[in-house]
C-alpha cells in the first residue's frame, strides 16, 4: 500500500473514532458540544469501508495465509473486546450498587445477562435479534464487522461444497440486518481492487476527493437522511424494515455515504500518486501512527466510562469536574489501557498461533 495513503487511513481512522467519541460525550456532560453531536452512525459507516479496505490489502496484497487470516482477527479483535467486556460488566454492576435506577432505561432492552455476555463473545449480538452489551452500545458493530471478518474469509480459503456450506451457515447466522449491510463491507474491498483500473490526473483526483467531502457531509444531515430513507421505503415497500434491526433501518442513506467514502479513499490514493499528499515528518507520521493505534480501544471503552462518571460526577452536582472527567480523563485512561493491551495483544496473537498449529481446525 502507498505510504502517503497508508498515512491518511490511519488519519480517517482515527478521525471516525473522535466522531463517535463526540457524538455521545455531550449526552453525559450537560450537552456541551452539542453541535458536533449526531455523527457516531456515520463514522460506523467510514469504519466498515475501511475495514474491507484493509481485509482485502492483507489478503490479496500481503497475501496473507489462511492461518495468518485467522490469527490476526481473532488477537487483534479479543485482545479488545475482552478488556472492554470486562470494564462493561464491572462498571454496570458496580454503577448499580450505587445508584439502583441508574440505568433504568437501558435495563428495559437488556436481555438475560449470561446470554449478553454469550452474544457480546461471539459477536451474534446483532443476530435477528439485537441484544445490547450492557452499557456499552457501540458493541453493536461487532456483531456486524467479525461476521464480515468470517464472511470474508469462508469466501477466500475454502473451496467447493464446503465453501457454499459454511457461506449458507453464516448467512443464517447473520440475519437480515447483518446481510444487508455486507455490500457496504465489500464497498471497501471493491475500492481497493480497482485502485489501479483508472489512472486520475492530479486534477480529477481533487475534484473527486471534494465532491466525496461534500456528499458524505451532505447525507450525513438528518433532514437529508429521512427523505432517502423515507423515500426508498415508498418505493420498496414496509414490509422489509419490518425484519430490520434498529441499526440497519437506515441503510438506504448508509448505501450513499459508503459509495462517498469508497470514492473518498479511491480518490485519496490518485492525490498521493499524483503528488505529495500526506506528506509530512517522521515525527507527525509516528505521532498519527500512535493515535490510530488506539483507536479501536476508544471506540469500545468510552461508552462505559462515560455512563460510570455520569453516576460518580454528575454534570448537575458539579460541571467543571464532569466536562475534565468526560473530555479528558476518560481519553487518558483509555490511552493507558490501550498501551496495556497494545503489549498482550502479541502474546495473544501467539497463544492462538499455536493453538491453530496444534489443533484439527479447518484452515489447516
Amino acid at each position: 500500500m502507498n505510504k502517503q495513503l497508508s498515512i491518511y487511513l490511519d488519519i480517517l481512522r482515527f478521525c471516525a473514532a473522535i466522531m463517535v467519541f463526540i457524538s455521545h460525550v455531550p449526552s453525559f456532560s450537560g450537552g456541551w458540544l452539542w453541535q458536533f453531536s449526531g455523527l457516531g452512525h456515520e463514522a460506523v459507516v467510514i469504519f466498515f469501508v475501511l475495514s474491507g479496505f484493509v481485509i482485502a490489502y492483507v489478503v490479496f496484497e500481503k497475501e496473507e495465509s489462511a492461518l495468518q487470516y485467522v490469527t490476526n482477527r481473532v488477537s487483534r479483535i479479543y485482545s479488545v473486546a475482552i478488556p472492554a467486556l470486562i470494564i462493561t460488566v464491572l462498571l454496570y454492576y458496580v454503577g448499580k450498587q450505587i445508584d439502583k435506577s441508574a440505568f433504568i432505561i437501558l435495563d428495559e432492552r437488556l436481555q438475560n445477562p449470561v446470554w449478553t455476555i454469550i452474544s457480546a463473545l461471539s459477536f451474534t449480538n446483532q443476530s435477528w435479534i439485537a441484544s445490547p452489551t450492557f452499557l456499552n452500545l457501540p458493541y453493536w458493530s461487532l456483531g456486524y464487522e467479525v461476521l464480515y471478518y468470517a464472511f470474508f474469509g469462508i469466501l477466500m480459503y475454502m473451496k467447493g461444497r464446503t465453501k457454499i456450506a459454511f457461506l449458507c451457515i453464516l448467512a443464517l447466522i447473520m440475519g437480515p440486518s447483518i446481510l444487508l449491510y455486507l455490500p457496504i463491507w465489500f464497498f471497501g474491498v471493491i475500492c481497493f481492487k480497482n485502485l489501479h483500473a483508472i489512472k486520475l490526473t492530479f486534477k480529477a483526483s481533487l475534484l473527486i476527493y471534494l465532491v466525496s467531502i461534500g456528499g458524505f457531509i451532505t447525507v450525513s444531515i438528518k433532514s437529508v437522511q429521512l427523505f432517502i430513507n423515507t423515500s426508498f421505503q415508498n418505493i420498496i415497500g414496509s414490509q422489509i424494515y419490518e425484519v430490520l434491526l434498529e441499526p440497519a433501518d437506515k441503510f438506504a442513506s448508509d448505501y450513499i455515504l459508503a459509495i462517498f467514502v469508497s470514492i473518498h479513499i479511491f480518490s485519496s490514493f490518485h492525490l498521493a500518486v499524483n503528488s505529495k499528499f500526506c506528506m509530512i515528518t517522521k515525527k507527525l507520521e509516528s505521532i498519527i501512527r500512535e493515535l490510530s493505534s488506539h483507536t479501536f480501544s476508544l471506540y469500545l471503552m468510552h461508552m462505559p466510562l462515560l455512563y460510570f462518571i455520569s453516576i460518580i460526577v454528575p454534570y448537575e452536582s458539579n460541571q467543571l469536574v464532569n466536562l475534565l472527567f468526560c473530555w479528558l480523563f476518560i481519553p487518558f485512561i483509555i490511552y493507558l489501557l490501550s498501551s496495556l493491551i497494545e503489549k498482550n495483544k502479541y502474546r495473544l496473537k501467539k497463544s492462538v498461533k499455536n493453538y491453530l498449529n496444534n489443533s484439527l481446525f479447518l484452515i489447516r
